[in-house]
């Protein structure tokens, strides 16, 4: 547990940090940096969304440190997210940089979620019911994947976040995904009567809200509101959220709580917008002042903040589109590139099994590395490509599976190197590094390829209406702009687990909105 920091975010230091950041990159567009609606603070457009994020690894410590020295001064996070570790990773972060000067807590708005049982959350759940000490009102979606809204729920993730986050006030507290509910009824129960389902569903969130107020109270949060899918879905679809019930029932708990509905603390949302989920911005699903009204019209009419996510992750048609291009040689030939890559690999393999055999390496570290793993890199990439979706896909396997596999396997074996080889030893291990690398790149190459021809209808379409300043951003900066730019939208939170994405995405901080969002969208909508 990391130690607490006390304070939160408040108008004046997040005001002296856009101050601060605008005199150091006096290049930021003047709406670089915004009210953070329904609140009194001042953030930044771009948030860094912490979804897949944690604090094992430094390459993610520095982008969060990269992401905040480039100006951005909202975090959102959750307890699920690398089951606690994205937490962790946040918590020790604001530590290390408040201890240096480098920021003050107050110029930071962390915003974290609730609600899952994934992971330790499932375990202790599980404990618990093994116990005959339940949590109440558990939605068992499916294995893996539990969810819970109960208030006693609540104040035992609220303890657990703090706690890792090392916090002594999180700034918004989000219910995350509660819709669980009505999609574990459909599922379970679909003839039902949908009436009854989502009268039993706003009085969750209503008895949720009671305890959110309470939070407030007791100095723990500052606002809280409704992190959900289904916002922008039509108000017919039997797992929509509807924003006009939730804010009914976020009265009625400032009502039991303070004696006064207008004192309500629901102040801000979060939902999936981009260029093909776009929902939010068309889909008249919500009532004000009775007239029919989109989720991002009804926040900014009742002055609600609204976190967008999933900017450049479009799922559209049951298929995933990655609104982004990565770079690849438009003129290698990639199989054949991959083939000889492999034979290298498989040569540089073979013969250094051989040598690490004859230093008698193996003897000492069999029961601790799997040699046949190890020693065949090339043959398993033959396995994964075929199977492989997309780049992002790809992408989990590299870093999840092939990386720290061959990294656990060098540094045993380098650790068990007698010391009249290490010299030879640090040769062969550069040589096989380099080999890798290259055969991993031609095969990023082969998926970054794919997708830009992809998304090449979607670059066209927008460029039709860009001028030519603007037609020079990448795919994903002009994604990233379109939600920036929708009315209503306070923050767009994009994960920047690379240094790339962090200056990739922070670089819009210098770009003026696009003038007509709902013309980009349309024509889209068209191309695709």
């Amino acid at each position: 547990m990391t130690a607490t920091i006390s304070g939160y975010a408040t108008p004046q230091a997040t005001q002296a940090f856009t101050n601060r950041l605008r005199a150091r990159h006096p290049a930021f567009d003047a709406k670089a940096y915004r009210p953070l609606t329904g609140t009194d603070l001042i953030t930044s457009k771009i948030g860094y969304g912490a979804y897949r994020v944690d604090h094992q690894s430094e390459a993610h410590v520095e982008t969060v440190k990269s992401a905040i020295e480039a100006g951005c001064n909202l975090i959102d996070t959750s307890s699920n997210y690398t089951d606690g570790g994205s937490e962790t990773l946040i918590g020790n972060v604001l530590r290390d940089l408040v201890a240096d000067g480098k920021i003050e807590r107050e110029e930071i708005i962390v915003v974290s979620k609730v609600g899952y049982m994934q992971g330790q959350n499932l375990d202790e759940a599980m404990r618990r019911e093994q116990a005959d000490q339940p949590w109440e009102e558990v939605v068992k979606y499916m294995d893996g994947c539990w969810h819970c809204l109960h208030p006693d729920f609540l104040v035992d993730q609220w303890e657990r976040s703090a706690g890792r986050l090392g916090l002594e006030t999180i700034d918004v507290y989000l219910l995350h995904n509660p819709e669980y509910f009505l999609s574990d009824a459909k599922k379970r129960t679909p003839a039902a009567n949908l009436d009854a389902i989502r009268e039993a569903f706003y009085d969750r969130v209503y008895r949720a809200f009671v305890q959110m107020e309470r939070f407030v109270t007791d100095g723990k949060i500052r606002y809280y509101g409704i992190s959900s899918n289904t916002f922008p879905s039509s108000k017919n679809d039997f797992e929509h959220v509807s924003l006009n019930r939730v804010y009914d029932a976020a009265c009625q708990a400032s009502a039991r709580v303070h004696g006064d509905a207008s004192a309500s603390h629901f102040q801000v949302i979060q939902l999936p917008y981009n260029l093909l989920e776009h929902g939010a911005l068309t889909e008249a699903n919500n009532e004000f002042d009775g007239k029919s009204v989109t989720a991002l019209q009804w926040a900014k009419c009742l002055g609600i903040g609204v976190l967008v996510n999933r900017p450049l992750n479009a799922f559209k048609n049951n298929q995933m589109t990655r609104l982004a291009q990565y770079p690849y040689d438009p003129n290698l030939d990639y199989p054949a590139a991959i083939s000889e890559e492999e034979q290298a690999l498989t040569q540089i393999e073979g013969t250094l099994e051989s040598t690490l055999t004859s230093w008698g390496i193996f003897d000492s570290v069999r029961d601790e590395v799997n040699v046949d793993l190890f020693y065949d890199v090339a043959e398993q990439l033959g396995g994964f490509i075929p199977r492989v979706q997309s780049r992002d896909h790809w992408e989990q396997i590299l870093q999840q599976h092939l990386i720290p596999q061959v990294n656990a396997y060098l540094r045993q074996t380098g650790n068990a190197c007698p010391d009249q080889y290490q010299a030879e030893w640090e040769r062969w291990f550069h040589q096989y590094v380099q080999a890798l690398d290259t055969l991993f790149e031609i095969v990023t190459g082969i998926f970054n390829r794919v997708d830009a021809e992809k998304v090449a209808p979607i670059q066209h379409a927008l460029d039709e209406h860009l001028v030519d300043d603007e037609k020079s951003l990448s795919l994903s900066q002009k994604a990233l702009n379109f939600v920036t730019s929708s009315p209503g939208v306070s923050v767009v939170l994009n994960g920047m687990k690379r240094e790339e994405y962090v200056k990739d995405a922070m670089g819009i901080m210098e770009v003026r909105d696009f003038a007509q969002p709902m013309v980009l969208s349309d024509r889209v909508e068209r191309e695709m």
